[in-house]
Protein backbone atom coordinates (compact mmCIF):
# COMPACT_ATOMS: atom_id res chain seq x y z
CA UNK A 1 0.00 0.00 0.00
CA UNK A 2 1.17 3.69 -0.53
CA UNK A 3 0.75 5.64 2.54
CA UNK A 4 1.86 9.18 1.70
CA UNK A 5 1.62 10.00 5.12
CA UNK A 6 15.55 23.58 12.11
CA UNK A 7 15.82 26.84 10.77
CA UNK A 8 19.45 27.72 10.58
CA UNK A 9 21.37 30.97 11.32
CA UNK A 10 23.42 32.96 9.43
CA UNK A 11 26.20 31.73 12.03
CA UNK A 12 25.52 28.08 11.97
CA UNK A 13 23.82 26.91 9.29
CA UNK A 14 22.07 23.85 9.10
CA UNK A 15 21.27 21.51 6.33
CA UNK A 16 19.09 18.48 5.84
CA UNK A 17 20.67 16.81 2.70
CA UNK A 18 19.20 13.14 1.73
CA UNK A 19 16.76 10.70 2.80
CA UNK A 20 13.11 12.87 3.03
CA UNK A 21 11.76 12.74 0.14
CA UNK A 22 8.06 14.09 1.38
CA UNK A 23 9.58 17.04 3.73
CA UNK A 24 7.78 20.02 2.98
CA UNK A 25 8.99 23.48 3.53
CA UNK A 26 10.62 24.76 6.87
CA UNK A 27 8.66 25.91 9.22
CA UNK A 28 9.58 30.08 9.77
CA UNK A 29 10.62 31.49 12.46
CA UNK A 30 8.41 33.57 14.94
CA UNK A 31 9.84 36.79 13.05
CA UNK A 32 8.71 35.65 10.38
CA UNK A 33 11.84 34.73 8.40
CA UNK A 34 11.14 32.40 5.57
CA UNK A 35 13.57 29.54 4.44
CA UNK A 36 13.08 25.74 3.01
CA UNK A 37 14.41 22.77 4.14
CA UNK A 38 14.17 21.58 0.32
CA UNK A 39 17.34 23.86 -0.16
CA UNK A 40 20.29 21.44 -0.10
CA UNK A 41 17.49 18.14 -1.53
CA UNK A 42 16.73 18.88 -5.03
CA UNK A 43 19.11 18.30 -7.90
CA UNK A 44 18.80 16.35 -11.24
CA UNK A 45 21.36 13.64 -12.00
CA UNK A 46 21.52 13.21 -15.93
CA UNK A 47 23.16 11.27 -18.65
CA UNK A 48 25.24 13.47 -21.55
CA UNK A 49 26.42 12.53 -24.95
CA UNK A 50 29.94 11.36 -25.38
CA UNK A 51 31.81 13.23 -26.94
CA UNK A 52 34.21 11.91 -29.46
CA UNK A 53 36.77 14.00 -28.58
CA UNK A 54 39.22 13.22 -25.18
CA UNK A 55 37.77 14.40 -22.15
CA UNK A 56 38.28 18.36 -21.18
CA UNK A 57 39.61 18.80 -24.95
CA UNK A 58 36.68 20.60 -26.69
CA UNK A 59 37.20 22.04 -30.36
CA UNK A 60 35.49 26.10 -30.13
CA UNK A 61 34.00 26.20 -33.33
CA UNK A 62 30.80 28.58 -32.54
CA UNK A 63 27.50 27.47 -33.96
CA UNK A 64 25.29 29.45 -35.81
CA UNK A 65 23.44 30.34 -32.40
CA UNK A 66 26.16 31.15 -30.43
CA UNK A 67 27.00 28.22 -28.67
CA UNK A 68 30.42 26.44 -29.45
CA UNK A 69 30.64 22.90 -30.47
CA UNK A 70 31.01 20.60 -27.30
CA UNK A 71 29.08 23.14 -25.44
CA UNK A 72 25.74 23.03 -23.52
CA UNK A 73 25.18 26.55 -22.69
CA UNK A 74 26.63 29.73 -22.26
CA UNK A 75 26.05 32.23 -19.55
CA UNK A 76 26.59 35.89 -20.13
CA UNK A 77 29.43 34.64 -22.18
CA UNK A 78 30.71 32.06 -19.48
CA UNK A 79 31.09 28.60 -21.79
CA UNK A 80 29.42 25.28 -20.25
CA UNK A 81 30.72 22.26 -21.80
CA UNK A 82 28.68 19.31 -21.73
CA UNK A 83 31.82 17.42 -20.08
CA UNK A 84 31.76 19.91 -17.52
CA UNK A 85 27.89 19.61 -17.46
CA UNK A 86 28.09 15.97 -16.52
CA UNK A 87 31.25 16.44 -14.14
CA UNK A 88 29.13 19.13 -11.73
CA UNK A 89 25.68 17.03 -12.04
CA UNK A 90 28.14 14.00 -10.49
CA UNK A 91 28.19 15.50 -7.51
CA UNK A 92 24.58 16.30 -7.04
CA UNK A 93 24.26 12.83 -8.15
CA UNK A 94 25.99 11.23 -4.82
CA UNK A 95 24.49 13.87 -2.78
CA UNK A 96 20.72 12.87 -4.03
CA UNK A 97 21.05 9.69 -5.44
CA UNK A 98 18.63 10.74 -8.46
CA UNK A 99 18.65 7.85 -10.98
CA UNK A 100 18.47 9.35 -14.50
CA UNK A 101 15.34 7.93 -16.46
CA UNK A 102 15.44 4.65 -19.24
CA UNK A 103 12.69 6.55 -21.39
CA UNK A 104 14.56 8.53 -23.60
CA UNK A 105 11.44 10.99 -23.82
CA UNK A 106 12.36 11.08 -20.06
CA UNK A 107 15.80 11.42 -20.83
CA UNK A 108 15.97 14.17 -22.76
CA UNK A 109 13.60 16.58 -20.57
CA UNK A 110 15.95 15.29 -17.58
CA UNK A 111 19.06 16.80 -19.77
CA UNK A 112 17.11 20.17 -20.77
CA UNK A 113 16.47 20.56 -16.95
CA UNK A 114 20.16 19.81 -16.08
CA UNK A 115 21.03 22.07 -18.10
CA UNK A 116 19.08 24.65 -17.01
CA UNK A 117 19.45 23.82 -13.60
CA UNK A 118 23.35 25.13 -14.28
CA UNK A 119 22.24 28.21 -15.52
CA UNK A 120 20.43 29.23 -12.32
CA UNK A 121 23.45 27.78 -10.29
CA UNK A 122 25.66 30.20 -12.36
CA UNK A 123 22.98 33.24 -11.59
CA UNK A 124 22.82 32.50 -7.94
CA UNK A 125 26.70 31.99 -7.78
CA UNK A 126 26.84 35.52 -8.93
CA UNK A 127 24.85 37.23 -6.46
CA UNK A 128 26.17 35.07 -3.91
CA UNK A 129 29.52 36.80 -4.71
CA UNK A 130 27.79 40.12 -5.02
CA UNK A 131 26.62 40.16 -1.86
CA UNK A 132 29.24 38.83 0.00
CA UNK A 133 27.18 35.58 1.33
CA UNK A 134 30.32 33.16 2.72
CA UNK A 135 30.19 30.17 3.90
CA UNK A 136 33.39 29.09 6.10
CA UNK A 137 35.30 25.59 5.93
CA UNK A 138 34.23 24.73 9.12
CA UNK A 139 30.45 25.35 8.63
CA UNK A 140 31.14 23.07 5.26
CA UNK A 141 32.84 20.84 6.60
CA UNK A 142 30.40 20.30 9.92
CA UNK A 143 27.62 19.85 7.58
CA UNK A 144 29.52 17.14 5.14
CA UNK A 145 30.17 15.45 8.80
CA UNK A 146 26.45 15.70 9.26
CA UNK A 147 25.31 14.15 5.80
CA UNK A 148 27.92 11.21 6.18
CA UNK A 149 26.59 10.44 9.37
CA UNK A 150 22.95 10.49 9.10
CA UNK A 151 23.85 8.58 5.55
CA UNK A 152 26.40 5.83 6.95
CA UNK A 153 26.25 5.82 10.14
CA UNK A 154 28.88 6.83 12.82
CA UNK A 155 32.21 5.68 11.29
CA UNK A 156 30.98 5.64 8.28
CA UNK A 157 33.40 7.89 6.32
CA UNK A 158 35.00 5.42 4.40
CA UNK A 159 31.59 3.78 3.07
CA UNK A 160 31.12 7.71 2.34
CA UNK A 161 34.29 7.94 0.03
CA UNK A 162 33.36 4.32 -1.81
CA UNK A 163 30.34 5.82 -2.68
CA UNK A 164 31.65 8.50 -4.07
CA UNK A 165 33.71 6.52 -6.57
CA UNK A 166 30.77 4.18 -7.79
CA UNK A 167 29.57 7.90 -8.96
CA UNK A 168 32.97 9.62 -9.96
CA UNK A 169 32.96 12.10 -7.76
CA UNK A 170 35.35 13.52 -5.23
CA UNK A 171 34.28 14.51 -1.26
CA UNK A 172 35.92 17.81 -2.29
CA UNK A 173 33.40 18.12 -4.91
CA UNK A 174 30.34 16.85 -2.69
CA UNK A 175 31.67 19.02 -0.18
CA UNK A 176 31.82 22.18 -1.91
CA UNK A 177 28.31 21.11 -3.43
CA UNK A 178 27.21 21.14 0.29
CA UNK A 179 29.17 24.99 0.75
CA UNK A 180 27.11 26.06 -2.36
CA UNK A 181 23.88 24.93 -0.78
CA UNK A 182 24.25 26.65 2.41
CA UNK A 183 24.94 29.86 0.55
CA UNK A 184 22.22 29.20 -1.17
CA UNK A 185 20.00 29.23 1.78
CA UNK A 186 21.86 32.84 3.02
CA UNK A 187 20.87 34.15 -0.40
CA UNK A 188 17.35 32.97 -0.26
CA UNK A 189 17.05 34.86 3.41
CA UNK A 190 18.42 38.15 2.00
CA UNK A 191 16.20 38.35 -1.25
CA UNK A 192 13.20 37.26 0.73
CA UNK A 193 13.77 39.49 3.66
CA UNK A 194 10.70 39.77 6.44
CA UNK A 195 7.04 37.92 5.60
CA UNK A 196 4.54 39.94 7.72
CA UNK A 197 0.70 38.54 7.70
CA UNK A 198 -1.23 40.97 8.79
CA UNK A 199 -4.27 39.52 11.19
CA UNK A 200 -7.06 40.48 9.04
CA UNK A 201 -5.48 38.80 6.18
CA UNK A 202 -5.00 35.23 8.13
CA UNK A 203 -8.53 35.35 9.10
CA UNK A 204 -9.66 35.89 5.44
CA UNK A 205 -7.18 33.45 4.58
CA UNK A 206 -8.99 30.85 7.30
CA UNK A 207 -12.22 31.57 5.45
CA UNK A 208 -11.06 30.68 1.99
CA UNK A 209 -9.26 27.45 3.03
CA UNK A 210 -11.63 26.10 6.06
CA UNK A 211 -12.70 23.37 4.17
CA UNK A 212 -8.74 22.27 3.72
CA UNK A 213 -7.99 23.23 7.41
CA UNK A 214 -10.81 20.63 8.59
CA UNK A 215 -9.15 17.34 10.03
CA UNK A 216 -10.72 14.52 8.06
CA UNK A 217 -12.07 11.55 8.71
CA UNK A 218 -9.61 8.61 9.29
CA UNK A 219 -9.78 4.62 9.32
CA UNK A 220 -7.80 2.75 11.73
CA UNK A 221 -6.61 -0.26 9.29
CA UNK A 222 -4.79 -3.31 9.45
CA UNK A 223 -3.86 -4.11 5.64
CA UNK A 224 -1.42 -7.21 4.25
CA UNK A 225 -0.19 -6.86 0.88
CA UNK A 226 -0.24 -10.24 -1.72
CA UNK A 227 1.37 -10.54 -4.93
CA UNK A 228 -1.48 -11.06 -6.90
CA UNK A 229 -4.84 -11.24 -7.42
CA UNK A 230 -5.60 -14.89 -6.71
CA UNK A 231 -3.74 -14.86 -3.75
CA UNK A 232 -5.37 -11.77 -2.29
CA UNK A 233 -8.98 -13.27 -3.13
CA UNK A 234 -7.76 -16.38 -1.13
CA UNK A 235 -6.78 -13.75 1.98
CA UNK A 236 -9.87 -12.18 1.81
CA UNK A 237 -11.42 -15.77 1.84
CA UNK A 238 -9.66 -16.58 5.17
CA UNK A 239 -10.65 -13.38 7.15
CA UNK A 240 -13.61 -13.74 5.91
CA UNK A 241 -14.15 -17.13 7.47
CA UNK A 242 -12.57 -15.70 10.70
CA UNK A 243 -8.58 -16.50 10.56
CA UNK A 244 -6.74 -13.90 12.56
CA UNK A 245 -5.62 -10.88 10.41
CA UNK A 246 -2.58 -10.89 12.75
CA UNK A 247 -1.58 -14.23 11.80
CA UNK A 248 -2.26 -14.28 8.25
CA UNK A 249 -0.45 -10.58 8.09
CA UNK A 250 2.68 -11.94 9.60
CA UNK A 251 2.41 -15.43 7.50
CA UNK A 252 2.02 -13.55 3.96
CA UNK A 253 1.88 -10.41 3.47
CA UNK A 254 4.68 -8.28 1.51
CA UNK A 255 4.75 -5.17 3.48
CA UNK A 256 8.00 -5.71 6.26
CA UNK A 257 6.72 -2.30 7.94
CA UNK A 258 3.35 -3.87 8.99
CA UNK A 259 3.50 -7.61 9.04
CA UNK A 260 5.30 -8.02 12.28
CA UNK A 261 2.09 -6.06 13.71
CA UNK A 262 -0.67 -7.82 12.25
CA UNK A 263 -0.95 -5.17 9.33
CA UNK A 264 -1.31 -2.32 11.70
CA UNK A 265 -1.49 0.93 9.82
CA UNK A 266 -2.48 2.72 12.45
CA UNK A 267 -5.58 6.10 11.86
CA UNK A 268 -5.29 7.12 8.05
CA UNK A 269 -7.45 9.43 5.70
CA UNK A 270 -8.56 8.88 2.52
CA UNK A 271 -5.49 11.61 0.75
CA UNK A 272 -3.04 9.37 2.39
CA UNK A 273 -4.14 6.39 0.19
CA UNK A 274 -3.35 5.50 -3.33
CA UNK A 275 -7.01 6.70 -5.24
CA UNK A 276 -8.29 2.83 -5.97
CA UNK A 277 -7.12 2.06 -1.93
CA UNK A 278 -8.77 5.11 -1.02
CA UNK A 279 -11.99 4.37 -2.54
CA UNK A 280 -11.88 0.45 -1.24
CA UNK A 281 -10.73 1.44 2.16
CA UNK A 282 -13.14 4.39 2.86
CA UNK A 283 -16.08 1.98 1.28
CA UNK A 284 -15.97 -0.49 3.99
CA UNK A 285 -18.20 0.04 7.70
CA UNK A 286 -16.53 -0.73 10.88
CA UNK A 287 -14.82 -3.96 11.08
CA UNK A 288 -15.58 -4.47 7.72
CA UNK A 289 -12.99 -6.35 5.20
CA UNK A 290 -12.13 -4.64 2.01
CA UNK A 291 -10.09 -5.88 -1.18
CA UNK A 292 -8.87 -7.17 -3.10
CA UNK A 293 -7.45 -3.83 -4.40
CA UNK A 294 -4.32 -4.07 -6.68
CA UNK A 295 -1.76 -0.89 -5.40
CA UNK A 296 1.64 0.22 -6.49
CA UNK A 297 3.43 -2.41 -4.31
CA UNK A 298 1.03 -5.35 -4.64
CA UNK A 299 -2.73 -6.29 -4.05
CA UNK A 300 -4.39 -5.20 -1.15
CA UNK A 301 -6.65 -7.10 1.63
CA UNK A 302 -7.75 -5.76 5.06
CA UNK A 303 -10.13 -4.70 7.98
CA UNK A 304 -11.57 -1.26 8.95
CA UNK A 305 -10.95 -1.47 12.76
CA UNK A 306 -11.92 1.44 14.08
CA UNK A 307 -13.79 5.24 11.76
CA UNK A 308 -12.44 7.99 13.63
CA UNK A 309 -14.58 11.23 12.58
CA UNK A 310 -13.17 14.24 10.91
CA UNK A 311 -13.21 17.85 12.84
CA UNK A 312 -14.15 20.74 11.35
CA UNK A 313 -11.53 23.77 11.44
CA UNK A 314 -11.37 26.53 13.98
CA UNK A 315 -9.55 29.59 13.60
CA UNK A 316 -7.84 29.62 17.06
CA UNK A 317 -6.72 25.81 16.68
CA UNK A 318 -5.13 26.73 13.07
CA UNK A 319 -3.87 30.20 13.80
CA UNK A 320 -0.63 29.77 13.90
CA UNK A 321 0.58 26.46 11.88
CA UNK A 322 -1.50 28.86 9.33
CA UNK A 323 -0.13 32.22 9.73
CA UNK A 324 3.55 29.88 9.56
CA UNK A 325 2.07 28.22 5.54
CA UNK A 326 1.12 31.98 4.49
CA UNK A 327 4.39 33.17 5.53
CA UNK A 328 6.38 30.05 3.56
CA UNK A 329 4.07 30.49 0.60
CA UNK A 330 4.48 34.48 0.38
CA UNK A 331 8.39 33.92 0.43
CA UNK A 332 8.35 31.81 -1.96
CA UNK A 333 5.96 33.55 -3.97
CA UNK A 334 8.99 36.34 -3.81
CA UNK A 335 11.74 33.97 -4.65
CA UNK A 336 10.61 32.27 -7.64
CA UNK A 337 9.88 35.75 -8.92
CA UNK A 338 13.00 36.72 -8.16
CA UNK A 339 14.62 33.91 -9.88
CA UNK A 340 12.41 34.25 -12.87
CA UNK A 341 13.88 38.02 -13.25
CA UNK A 342 17.11 37.28 -12.93
CA UNK A 343 17.06 34.75 -15.48
CA UNK A 344 15.16 37.01 -17.85
CA UNK A 345 17.90 39.95 -17.29
CA UNK A 346 20.71 36.80 -17.86
CA UNK A 347 21.80 36.16 -21.41
CA UNK A 348 22.05 32.37 -21.45
CA UNK A 349 21.98 30.79 -24.57
CA UNK A 350 22.02 26.79 -25.02
CA UNK A 351 22.96 23.88 -27.19
CA UNK A 352 19.69 22.62 -29.40
CA UNK A 353 19.80 19.42 -27.42
CA UNK A 354 19.79 21.44 -23.97
CA UNK A 355 17.54 24.23 -24.46
CA UNK A 356 14.42 24.10 -22.02
CA UNK A 357 11.00 24.09 -22.83
CA UNK A 358 10.59 27.31 -21.37
CA UNK A 359 14.10 29.39 -20.58
CA UNK A 360 13.13 32.27 -18.99
CA UNK A 361 10.60 30.32 -16.51
CA UNK A 362 11.00 29.76 -12.69
CA UNK A 363 12.77 26.80 -12.11
CA UNK A 364 9.73 23.88 -11.12
CA UNK A 365 6.84 25.83 -12.56
CA UNK A 366 6.89 24.58 -15.78
CA UNK A 367 8.28 21.07 -15.92
CA UNK A 368 7.29 17.64 -13.69
CA UNK A 369 11.64 17.35 -13.25
CA UNK A 370 13.22 19.51 -11.24
CA UNK A 371 15.69 22.47 -13.01
CA UNK A 372 17.44 23.37 -10.17
CA UNK A 373 19.25 22.58 -7.02
CA UNK A 374 16.47 24.84 -5.09
CA UNK A 375 12.87 22.98 -5.49
CA UNK A 376 10.05 25.28 -5.53
CA UNK A 377 8.45 24.91 -2.10
CA UNK A 378 5.16 25.08 -4.11
CA UNK A 379 5.49 22.08 -5.68
CA UNK A 380 6.15 19.76 -2.49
Amino acid sequence: MNINTTEASHDDPQVDLVGDEDAGPEQPTARGRWSTRTLAMTAVAVAVAVLSCAAGLVAWSPWSDGVPFGAALVVDGKVVTITELDARMDALRALYGVVRPSDPRKLDAFRRDAAKSIAVRMILDKQVKERGIRVSDKQANDALDRFVTQQFGEGGHDAFVESLGNVGTSETQVREEIRRQLEYRLLIDDVVGEVHISDAELLAQFEARRSDLATPEQRVVRNIVLADGPTALKVRNRLAHGASIVAVAAHMSLDASTRDHGGELGAVARAQLEPAVGTAVFGASKGGLYGPVKGQFGWNVGRVDAIVAGKPATFSAVRDSLRERLVAEEGARRWWKWVAAQLRATQVRYAPAYQPDHPDAAPGTTSGLPSSPIQNPGDQ
